[in-house]
């Protein structure tokens, strides 16, 4: 019989440290990195916890002496000895897409570098195989706005495609590992990341293997599950048992914003009862009636909403003001496109910069400022300096008049943009000091001031009013990403907004 344990872990309680100081436990009692277990929902966090520990075990390789740290699908992948070659691939989904008439866009799956398909017949259906759901009852329920012969073509249709083609894609490995939990490895000890998250599918998965191990470590906090839309099962969570274990101390979350997530939290009908302390720093909570009142200032900033379109109106107004952002990981502007700019500038002034900038300033100059065959910068050495007389005389530059002018290969609302940049005199390095995310998509992040929009979009407004629980826990997840401050910004419908 397994030792187990489940570890809630609050908003910035150091639920990862803790997993990681049990790892480093059972290294130092002599347990072989290659009987832990160590799995993640992300690819990202699985790789995060291998690096950590092998910054406290440098003697470890971090290719052979964890092989099993790692996300569940891709030990999936890799116990039913798949190849890539028999997973669907982006060709694959486009000669099916041909088939069943309908549109597909495609992703890479970060776990093991294979195609991941976005369709909404097509998510819906992988929906009822994680779950575990009869296929017409999840038709039933998903309230999806397409007859049912037409759902049921498309998932027939995917069957033969795959079946034809002797492929698989990522659910069927958990189907087909779960049915055939032997080729599990037996691992001595089992540490779960993020368990709210897991599908319905996954946990049997954990199950196959907690059955094998003598320790077991499933650590979460139901609290935080705002997946289920997408097949997390929390439900499973909360009924494993297991000696209980909560991270009371949060680290990140202060006393102010604690006192509103409390009063969030309780509200949630189904969960783990659990007390938890905040950091011993008072912070502020702050309401507003428009986005646009709230003082940005030159510290750092995480703006949320619970879906992305609702981000739109503050990115325009973000590039309007000049400011420079990050949304969903990308910059606002590229920065070569920033640097080039800066350096053709200093280049008017006298100034001398390398050939490898003077290939990116070539780039975005027009075709009257550089003579024809030397766009690229033929001849010229990246490592070398060079000044205006010299790209004169000997590469082809025709003139140098003020960068907007001369830099016409830059899209217009570009050139609007940097120059309103520029005007505010913006640090480049500031670029990811203001973050624009879903809720969702900061899960685990967090910033020393957080805006979080209240606008519920029409799907979860009506949640809201029927189950409440899937919307409490996203504003909770919100309102805890804040450090330091925390700035709510009233939704201009109190009906179709989120109620303090």
């Amino acid at each position: 019989m397994s030792d187990i344990h489940k570890i809630f872990g609050p908003p910035g309680a150091g639920k990862t440290t803790y997993l990681l100081n049990r790892v480093q436990q059972e290294l130092e009692d002599g347990v072989s990195s290659v009987r832990i277990g160590y799995f993640s929902f992300t690819r990202k966090a699985a790789n995060e916890a291998r690096d950590r520990a092998l910054e406290k075990f440098p003697y470890l390789h971090p290719k052979t002496d964890f092989p099993f740290f790692r996300t569940l699908h891709s030990l999936a992948f890799h116990a039913l000895s798949i190849k890539a070659d028999m997973i669907m691939q982006p060709e694959h989904y486009r000669e099916f897409a041909a088939q069943a008439g309908i549109e597909i866009k495609l992703a890479s799956e970060d776990d093991v570098d294979l195609a991941k398909a976005d369709n909404p017949i097509l998510n819906e259906i992988n929906l009822a195989r994680i779950r575990g759901v009869d296929l017409r009852e999840h038709y039933n329920q998903c309230g999806l706005d397409i007859e049912w012969h037409h759902f049921e073509f498309v998932e027939r249709t995917y069957r033969h495609y795959k079946r034809s083609k002797d492929l698989l894609d990522f659910t069927d490995l958990l189907e087909m590992i779960v049915s055939d939990p032997d080729r599990l490895p037996t691992l001595e000890v089992l540490i779960v990341d993020e368990a709210q998250d897991l599908s319905r599918l996954q946990w049997q998965m954990v199950e196959a293997l907690a059955k094998k191990a003598k320790r077991v470590f499933l650590a979460g906090d139901d609290d935080q599950a705002v997946f289920t839309w997408a097949g997390a099962d929390v439900k499973s969570f909360l009924s494993f048992q297991g000696e209980i274990t909560v991270l009371q101390q949060s680290y990140r979350v202060p006393s102010t914003v604690h006192k509103l997530a409390d009063r969030i939290v309780h509200r949630i009908r189904e969960r783990q009862p659990k007390e938890w302390r905040a950091r011993d720093f008072e912070g502020s909570v702050l309401t507003y009636y428009r986005f646009e009142d709230v003082s940005l200032g030159d510290e750092q900033w995480l703006i949320l909403a619970a879906t992305n379109y609702m981000l739109n109106p503050i990115h325009e107004w973000l590039k309007s003001q000049g400011v420079l952002f990050e949304r969903g990981g990308v910059p606002s502007l590229n920065i070569k496109m920033i640097q080039a700019v800066q350096n053709w500038e200093r280049l008017r002034k006298g100034e001398t910069i390398s050939g490898a900038d003077v290939t990116e300033i070539y780039r975005y100059l027009s075709a009257d400022i550089v003579a024809r065959g030397h766009r690229t910068f033929k001849g010229g050495e990246p490592g070398e300096l060079y000044d205006l007389e010299a790209l004169t005389k000997d590469h082809g530059l025709l003139g140098s008049p003020i960068w907007h002018e001369a830099l016409t290969r830059i899209a217009e609302d570009k050139r609007d943009y940097l120059i309103a940049v520029l005007r505010r005199k913006t640090k480049l390095s500031s670029v990811n000091r203001i973050r624009l995310s879903t809720i969702h998509g900061a899960k685990g992040g967090e910033a020393d001031n957080v805006l979080l929009l209240m606008d519920l979009s029409p799907k979860f407004a009506k949640e809201y009013a029927t189950n409440g629980d899937n919307v409490h826990r996203l504003f909770y997840v919100g309102v805890t990403r804040a450090k330091k401050s925390l700035h709510l910004v009233l939704p201009r419908h109190q009906e179709k907004g989120f109620r303090l």
